[in-house]
């Protein structure tokens, strides 16, 4: 229970990998994949995963963002991604509880994100700017579950139908 005071698919190091190389992408080659770039890597942690891919489940959808002038042009890139096959969403289930919660608290008078609480049964007393910090910054499952008591899970898959996110729906806590 929330109480206001004072008023993992891929491997993390594997996904560091794979992002690193992503970033280094330019839009520079139009006609270039980033991504069969990137998985096309010798580094012994991609190529154990690409020589064979199928234990691993892995599903990519890269959106690479040019700038065209004024404006901007979004390009996906898809690596094994299938509609019919589940996807478990690991941390990206994180941005929405974050912006959730962000949203609620703009809708309250007396919450902000300097208000410190703590959830019963934990030790730390923190403030929801630290909790959305934390989640960006490291990935902070703990921070995760602390906004998640503080929004309510049927709170959290409502504003998954009202946002339109498609089949979407938030089941458990994230192990810590």
């Amino acid at each position: 229970m929330w109480k206001p005071t004072s008023l993992r698919t891929m491997s993390f190091p594997l996904l560091g990998l794979i992002l690193m190389g992503l970033t280094g992408c330019s839009g520079d080659h139009p006609d270039t994949d980033p991504l069969e770039q990137v998985l096309s890597s010798e580094d012994p942690r991609i190529r154990n995963v690409m020589d064979d891919p199928a234990p691993y489940e892995v599903q990519i959808r890269y959106t690479q963002i040019d700038r065209k002038g004024d404006s901007l042009v979004f390009r996906d890139f898809d690596y094994q991604v299938d509609k019919e096959q589940y996807f478990y969403p690991a941390s990206t289930v994180k941005f929405p509880i974050a912006v959730m919660a962000i949203e609620k608290l703009n809708q309250l008078e007396n919450l902000n994100l300097n208000t410190r609480f703590y959830v019963e049964g934990d030790t730390l007393e923190t403030t929801f700017g630290k909790e959305v910090m934390k989640i960006f910054a490291v990935s902070d499952n703990a921070a995760s579950n602390r906004l998640l008591e503080f929004l309510g899970q049927d709170a959290i898959n409502a504003g998954f139908k009202t946002k339109n996110t498609g089949p979407a729906r938030f089941s458990h806590r994230l192990s810590v």
